[in-house]
């Protein structure tokens, strides 16, 4: 018994530095864009300030891309706890109105296209631009025009006047758990607006906006999960612990 007692304490000493505290990491957008529904020839922005949501006072449709880098966080076995995407709205001419988040279930492109002055109206369609028709301008369609996102909004936030908003909830947890396992496509998310009336447009502020606090981010809270033969090996000393107090 004597030369098991070091081993034992040893375990137990062991045991008590899991970390009990969720760990924290705000992820960057890495791509961006704005679907610009015309009537005339194809808009984009993929590298402008600014991205949109809702429906022009011309009766235009206006719908968010937004991507973030998910490197920080692939190759670990983590618990995802919480999930809060974070916007700066910037300008809009419109009352509240509830913006939905929608995971996005195409790839899509970027292009050249940085429209002038508010970018409301977008600037022509580059290679590669995803628009209103095209995922990557001029080469590879939506399946539905407007953008290809699944139905029902993964979380959804009354956005009022100029200001940050947060969207948060389980289902960007279920997004995002299964990105990182590649159960779904790392495609991001759309941004729809209030699409039933006219002038419900909101601006939110990008990854190229100059000021950084007002950047897109994913902010993440997870804990670490040990590996099986780890917690194997603190159940086995549990277990020999338990059997020498009852020796």
């Amino acid at each position: 018994m004597r030369c098991r007692t070091p081993f034992i304490v040893s375990l137990a000493a062991l045991t008590l530095t899991i970390p009990a505290t969720a760990d924290l990491v705000s992820l960057q957008s890495n791509r961006i864009g704005t679907l610009y529904e015309t009537n005339g020839a194809p808009l984009a922005n993929g590298l402008g300030e600014y991205l949109f949501a809702g429906v022009t006072n011309q009766n235009f449709r206006r719908r968010g891309l937004l991507d973030f880098d998910l490197s920080p966080l692939s190759g670990q076995s983590i618990e995802i706890l919480s999930v809060t995407l974070r916007l700066h709205m910037s300008q809009t001419g419109a009352g509240p109105e509830s913006i939905g988040l929608h995971r996005v279930l195409s790839d899509w492109g970027v292009g050249s296209t940085d429209a002038s002055g508010g970018e409301g109206g977008g600037g022509p369609a580059t290679p590669g631009s995803a628009t209103w028709t095209h995922a990557f301008w001029d080469v590879t369609p939506w399946q539905t025009a407007g953008g290809d996102f699944a139905a029902l909004a993964s979380a959804s936030s009354i956005v009022d006047g100029v200001g940050s908003y947060d969207w948060t909830g389980s289902e960007l947890i279920s997004d995002l758990e299964g990105m990182l396992a590649g159960e779904v496509g790392e495609f991001g998310w759309i941004l729809l607006g209030n699409e039933s009336a006219v002038g419900t447009t909101k601006r939110f502020d990008s990854m190229f906006i100059d000021n950084a606090e007002f950047r897109p981010e994913l902010v993440v809270e997870y804990t670490a999960v040990p590996a099986p033969g780890v917690l194997a090996l603190f159940g086995l000393a549990g277990t020999r612990g338990r059997r020498r107090r009852r020796g």
